[in-house]
């Protein structure tokens, strides 16, 4: 008996000869999504706002705004306060408040201050010295200025301090905190003895030495360096950055705060980083590192003896299980337990890989799988563009998909993967979860036999049946087309007249306007076309779904292939010698 069943579908491995592949791998596999067993089409996007420059090339969506920045830039929340969105890599590190953005530093003030004793006292002396720091009306507090000249206190004294500096602008400082030596069983500290409206005014010190307030907090508080980069959120209240080797880490619950006393350095340039639950994924020019702690202060560094370095920062994807990033061997997976795989290789050739132009792809997620967005020129120089759907756990396999990106962003909040295409300032939705159906194609392995046979049935089960939603979705498309080809219409220039438009923008005879689909019903709105081959031909071509249909009899192969190209939910493909075989099967 000769049976093909097929079910638990899977994608391609372009690297395993088409006959040697898994009986549920694809010789081809475009816009279908393989999560749930069948073939099911992904949606086709949908719009979701847009930016203020179509060449930037960094989107995010903060507070339901759209931004955009023409580098790489790095993006996270407050940790805190959520109207805050801290960044990286638009010029010096920033804070954006509301539709504000100050520079993320809050400068100390550089002055000391000048410390003058009045009046005549009694009792025991007391050594003081003062300082004091700058507070933003976020409640962001610099670190101190340089301490005050010491003066011998006495009961029944007053201090004057003067030489407060001028507010500086930009950056909402709106307070100052004052701060006075005390001694105590365990050392002498700072403690807050006033806070006021910022001002150059004079401040007399007549506070009692027992009605000080907490100790000072930003002594070693360091402002972030200018040239910051690669900004990432982590647990309790971290946030991680990096300068050429060195890792930063800011003061927990304080981002504006990046202690020099936390630096932890590694032995190559480090391009990019990412958060696993409390580990930090460090990608560098050589093998990437694990750094791993609850507190900036106990952070532990491990080095993965991997010789894997990452060639592109925009490639580096957080997945959630996994964090991926392009080497120039492939696409390389880090997980939090250390482990570290080389995903493509066993799925693509080196050269395959290199075609794709690693340095220069764009990387998000979607439903944990990694998405490849690649755009470039090949060695004949014609454009190589789309996207390619990386299933990185299990068996690695992958997806095409036509769609173009050059900036992308995933949303935690509704677990959506928004891109915009090249020179366009039109934000969509990638596969959204109630959208157009995409037409899926999908070729199955070639399955061969020991002798000639021939195949005399074959059934194809559908899944589920087109949703009321995807109808209402199919006919939103339609209506979007025909008001487009109705606007370019009324210019009365359809782009089809001789010598209008360059050689093969439209194909021939064609013009600007978009083909209208029909009007979509549940009988007519579902297409299915299923081929059959034989020794690599095309020998049948049907519809039908649920039934069994009898093939061509007559024609022996040795080789036998079934594609299919829908926009509806597939379950499984069963091909045998009869009918009463394919019933044993089913």
């Amino acid at each position: 008996m000769v049976a093909l069943k097929i079910s638990a579908f899977a994608g391609e491995r372009p690297l395993i000869l088409p006959r040697l592949l898994p009986d549920t791998s694809a010789k081809a596999a475009q816009d279908v999504r393989l999560n749930d067993g069948g073939l099911t089409p992904i949606n086709k996007p949908t719009a979701a706002g847009t930016i203020s420059n179509a060449t930037h090339t960094t989107i995010y969506r903060h507070l339901g705004t759209w931004l955009s920045w023409a580098g790489t830039v790095n993006a996270v929340p407050g940790a805190v306060a959520q109207d805050r969105l801290y960044f990286t890599g638009d010029g010096v590190p920033k804070v954006r408040v509301s539709s504000t953005n100050y520079n993320l530093k809050v400068s100390r003030p550089t002055g000391a201050l000048t410390a003058t004793l009045s009046g005549s006292g009694s009792g025991d002396t007391q050594s003081r010295t003062y300082v004091y720091t700058w507070v933003t009306s976020f409640g962001e507090e610099s670190a101190p200025a340089p301490a005050s000249n010491i003066v011998n206190w006495k009961p029944g004294q007053t201090v004057t301090l003067s030489g407060f500096a001028a507010t500086p602008s930009g950056r909402s400082i709106t307070q100052q905190r004052i701060y006075r030596s005390q001694t105590g069983r365990s050392g002498t500290y700072l403690y807050l003895i006033a806070e006021r409206t910022a001002s150059t005014s004079d401040f007399t010190d007549n506070i009692a030495v027992d009605q000080f307030q907490e100790a000072l907090p930003s002594a070693d508080w360091t402002e972030p360096p200018d040239t910051l980069a690669g900004l990432v959120s982590m647990p309790n209240g971290m946030m991680a950055a990096f300068v050429g080797r060195d890792v930063y880490f800011c003061e927990p619950w304080r981002p504006h705060a990046w202690p020099e006393k936390y630096i932890m350095s590694v032995d190559s340039d480090v391009v990019g980083l990412a958060s696993l639950g409390g580990i930090l994924v460090v990608m560098t020019k050589a093998q990437p590192y694990l750094m791993s702690g609850s507190h900036p202060d106990s952070m532990q560094s491990q080095k993965l003896e991997a010789n894997l370095p990452c060639i592109n920062a925009r490639s580096i994807a957080d997945l959630g299980h996994a964090v991926c990033y392009a080497s120039n061997d492939g696409l390389v997976a880090v997980r939090g337990d250390g482990s570290i795989n080389l995903v493509t290789e066993q799925m693509m050739s080196r050269k395959d890989w290199l075609a794709l132009s690693p340095s220069t792809i764009v990387g998000g997620q979607i439903n944990g799988i990694y998405m490849l967005f690649y755009d470039n020129i090949d060695s004949n120089g014609d454009r190589l563009a789309g996207a390619l759907f990386i299933y990185v756990n299990g068996q690695p396999f992958l997806v095409r998909t036509s769609a173009i990106a050059s900036a992308v962003y995933f949303d935690v909040a509704d677990t959506g993967l928004y891109f915009k295409a090249p020179s366009s300032a039109a934000v969509q939705r990638f596969d959204p979860p109630i959208g157009a159906p995409h037409t899926l194609y999908w070729r199955s392995k070639e399955f061969i036999t020991t002798r000639p046979t021939s195949m005399g049935a074959i059934l194809v089960d559908r899944g589920r049946d087109i949703v009321l939603e995807e109808l209402e979705a199919l006919q939103a498309e339609r209506d979007a087309i025909i008001a487009a080809n109705a606007a370019i219409f009324a210019t009365g220039d359809l782009g089809g007249d001789i010598n209008a438009k360059y050689l093969n923008q439209y194909e021939f005879a064609g013009d600007a306007l978009e083909p209208v689909p029909p009007e979509p019903t549940a009988a007519d709105a579902t297409s299915i076309t299923i081929g059959i081959y034989a020794d690599g031909k095309l020998i049948q071509t049907l519809s039908t779904t649920d039934r069994i249909v009898r093939i061509k009899a007559g024609l022996k192969a040795r080789q036998w292939e079934v594609d299919v190209s829908t926009n509806t939910q597939i379950a499984q493909i069963v091909m045998a010698g009869s009918v009463e075989e394919l019933k044993q099967v089913v």
